[in-house]
């Protein structure tokens, strides 16, 4: 399909806004299909009569949220592909928008070749997110990897730790373990040291307990 067959509702309470970019995206682009709601609630009403392809909409309206809107058209419209189109950066704007469903998150402040784009590569069932948006994105999987990577590292033990901490539950004392296991008692201080914060422990008897919930002993 052609980017003038595309159908599209512009969602925005800044009248003057959505016709504007109404008249620039027909003349410039061909587009001829394209209606405007000044309010999420009309958007809604509007959308029980005409079925566009790509409802375009801004985050910040005063009856019913950009947010909101998304999640009632995941909930009742969910054939119509949604991109936002906002001032707000925030992360979290952002993720909550992506997780109600938009397909596209573009600021105002960019140039239209990004709206363009936008509609072009949500319409082939693809997303887009303009390079501020994508750069916010990329920070925050990197963040949640780190995270993750962080937890698997608290919760992993050695095989040496498992030992001493079966060791630890029989009642051993640190110099006991030491003789059996044929180390210093300095080694296994160590050992117990590391142990604790994997288990989020600050005793022997909450390491025990943290260790049998987690399987390790």
């Amino acid at each position: 399909m052609m980017i003038e067959d595309i159908s599209i509702l512009l969602v925005d309470d800044h009248e003057i806004f959505c016709e504007s970019l109404a008249f620039f995206l027909s003349v410039k682009y061909g587009i001829k299909e394209i209606d405007i709601a000044i309010s999420g609630e009309e958007a809604l009403m509007k959308l029980e009569k005409i079925k566009p392809d790509i409802v375009i909409i801004d985050i910040e309206m005063k009856d019913l949220d950009g947010i909101k809107l998304l999640k009632k058209l995941r909930m009742n419209f969910s054939d119509i592909k949604a991109i936002i189109l906002s001032m707000h950066d925030e992360k979290e704007y952002i993720l909550e928008a992506i997780n109600e469903g938009a397909k596209g998150y573009i600021l105002k402040e960019y140039s239209s070749s990004n709206i363009i784009k936008a509609i072009q590569s949500v319409h082939t069932g693809g997303m887009y997110f303009d390079p501020k948006i994508a750069s916010r994105i990329m920070r925050n999987v990197i963040e949640e990897s780190r995270n993750l990577v962080k937890g698997m590292d608290r919760e992993t033990l050695s095989q040496r730790e498992v030992e001493i901490l079966k060791l630890i539950a029989e009642g051993l004392t640190n110099k006991e373990i030491a003789k059996k296991l044929s180390i210093s008692v300095h080694t296994v201080r160590n050992h117990i040291a590391n142990i604790f914060p994997k288990l989020n422990s600050k005793t022997r008897t909450k390491a025990i307990k943290e260790a049998k919930k987690k399987g390790f002993i």
